[in-house]
């Protein structure tokens, strides 16, 4: 989905050897506050999924619905995803892996 201001675009990382894939946002967004024209640099991971001895890790998700239920609904089972970001207590508690 583009973004609805600022020059931001997509870059996917995929390092099949290392089954590690990401997805980054870069480019230019405005700075009203400063002036009409002034713009800052805008350079981040939106998500980042390892696949570690079979199970999709979720290492970071900047989605605003979440990577995991897409994936639920793409057809990966619970048990196969791992919320990676969160603390090994609270994946404990958690309807995933």
């Amino acid at each position: 989905m583009p973004y609805s201001y600022g020059d931001i675009q997509h870059e996917t990382i995929f390092d099949k050897e290392q089954d590690r894939y990401l997805v980054m946002i870069l480019g230019r967004e405005p700075v009203p506050e400063l002036s009409m024209t002034a713009t800052r640099r805008v350079h981040g991971c939106l998500i980042h999924m390892d696949i570690i001895d079979g199970k999709i890790w979720i290492q970071h998700d900047g989605t605003e619905e979440g990577l995991a239920m897409e994936l639920v609904r793409a057809g990966v089972v619970k048990d196969r995803i791992v919320l990676g970001f969160r603390s090994k207590e609270l994946r404990e508690n958690s309807e995933f892996a």
